[in-house]
């Protein structure tokens, strides 16, 4: 007996039931209800297809949570995975860790298709998106992000106010009487990225300082030493060099402080300098970074609660939320302290 081939919007046409809805039938998903199922599996039934409904039950997802970071180069995911870890397994659930840049369609795919293996019972991505891709990712399973966020996307989320804490970082190297503040910023891609720049560059206006571009640098998500060590050099390098930098991550600082030490400068009489984090690096080195502060343990672990909570539907909507940021003030712009 010949098999009957249908399409999609045929099976939409009878059922009444989305194409996207039927697309998660045939792939068994769990986020289809038992009454939608029934209904599709009718559908079939009537146009002539023999179905058995075993074989349109939801796969039953393995106690796992794919937290995804686009890099584990960049020492700023390190805690945040780690809180999230223990808030995953203290809710009965495997955090597996993948990294993934996501930033093109066979990415995509790799990582949908790990989440086919795993049968995973949500994801918390940490990643630059864009809404379509998002949508893709979320098709199956509960999903939130961590740091970056998507503004016209219902996905819940856990940040920071990086405009405000940019602003902030800036206003202090002006407030002791920087004038020409280089800026270190990283992948234009991360909306963390873009929105530092915002309050890095609404600070200089609202205190009447030029935005000049040569001294904005960029490096990639690695935030990678050397190469911020290359940009810092150049600049500082010119005939007249920056007497302050806004780093977005203290690896970067700690790069622009070694080469400025190198080419002879005072820090911070000549060149002052913030990073952002406060990770480990920021207080071993000398002299100590001031920075900008992130709750990075409590931004995994709110995580891993956000989309706990979306997995066992325990609420129906989870609103997003942002973190306070602290400015911590150390030698690399105040000196030592007599």
């Amino acid at each position: 007996m010949g098999t009957k081939k249908l399409t999609y919007q045929e099976i939409s046409r009878k059922s009444g039931i989305s194409m996207s809805t039927i697309s998660r039938v045939f792939n068994k998903s769990n986020l289809v209800t038992s009454q939608t199922r029934k209904k599709v599996l009718e559908a079939l039934s009537s146009m002539g297809i023999e179905v058995n409904s075993a074989d349109f039950a939801p796969d039953i997802p393995g106690r796992f949570i794919i937290f995804n970071v686009p890099t584990i180069k960049n020492p700023y995911y390190s805690p945040i995975i780690d809180s999230s870890r223990i808030v995953a397994e203290r809710n009965g659930y495997t955090l597996l860790l993948n990294v993934n840049p996501l930033n093109d369609d066979r990415s995509i795919s790799n990582f949908l298709e790990l989440m086919k293996a795993t049968r995973c019972s949500g994801v918390i991505l940490a990643n630059s998106v864009t809404k379509e891709e998002i949508e893709k990712i979320c098709a199956n399973v509960p999903c939130v992000t961590c740091s970056e966020y998507i503004d016209d996307s219902t996905v819940p989320f856990v940040t920071i106010d990086n405009k405000e804490a940019a602003r902030k970082a800036t206003e202090h190297l002006i407030s002791i009487g920087k004038k020409k503040i280089a800026f270190l910023n990283g992948p234009r891609t991360f909306k963390y990225a873009r929105d530092r720049e915002k309050g890095y560059i609404s600070a200089l206006r609202e205190h009447d300082i030029r935005v000049d571009n040569s001294i904005i640098g960029q490096v990639g998500a690695d935030m990678d030493f050397d190469m911020a060590k290359a940009s810092a050099h150049y600049m500082l390098s010119s005939q007249f060099p920056p007497d302050a930098f806004f780093c977005i991550s203290d690896v970067l600082a700690a790069a622009v402080i070694k080469v400025a030490t190198e080419l002879g400068f005072r820090i911070p009489e000549d060149v002052a300098v913030v990073g952002f984090d406060n990770i480990f690096v920021s207080s071993i080195v000398s002299p100590g970074i001031t920075t900008i502060s992130q709750p990075v343990s409590q931004l995994g672990s709110i995580a891993s609660d956000m989309l706990i909570k979306l997995i066992e539907k325990r609420e129906e909507r989870i609103s997003p939320i942002y973190l306070k940021s602290e400015l911590i003030i150390r030698e690399s712009t105040i000196g030592k302290e007599s």
